[in-house]
């Protein structure tokens, strides 16, 4: 069993530092933080939770997007939005399923449940996804508060 904080200190990104970086590269940094954090979660956890070969194609279509979007005309306006609407959804796929990977990871290898908002992992994507990941050590900590005084007070 792996301590807690392993994943944590993997990754070793603060959040606002994320949101920071993220506007500072104008999303670019966004990416190779997902690499990053993809490579983490399958070496800690020992669960795939993402094909290569997907993480290519997202940066593929992000560079299609790019691409595509200085051509002025309106097809490719609309093209545009159809990309982008399915880089969303690529994104969101790849935080549920990031989600998922964590809950999992918690439950089986540290006999916790991890909560995670389902609206906040739609709304936030990867800024939530590594609060929760940086918050892990917390959540376990106060999970086994929790326990121990419910155990004390069984007892007393």
């Amino acid at each position: 069993m792996s301590d807690i904080s392993t994943l944590k200190e993997k990754i070793n990104t603060k959040t606002f530092h994320l949101v920071l970086l993220g506007l500072l590269t104008g999303g670019l940094y966004l990416n190779i933080w997902m690499y990053k954090t993809f490579t983490a979660l399958e070496d800690v956890t020992r669960i795939k939770t993402m094909n290569p070969a997907f993480f290519v194609g997202y940066l593929a279509l992000i560079g299609i997007i790019g691409y595509v979007s200085v051509v002025p005309h309106l097809y490719a306006l609309v093209l545009t939005g159809i990309l982008l609407l399915l880089l969303t959804a690529l994104t969101l796929l790849w935080c549920f399923r990031v989600r998922r990977v964590l809950k999992a990871y918690a439950l089986a290898e540290h006999n916790f449940e991890l909560r995670m908002n389902l609206v906040y992992t739609g709304l936030f994507t990867f800024y939530y996804i590594n609060y929760c990941i940086n918050a892990l050590p917390s959540d376990k900590q106060k999970h086994e508060d929790k326990t121990r005084a419910k155990h004390e007070a069984i007892q007393a």
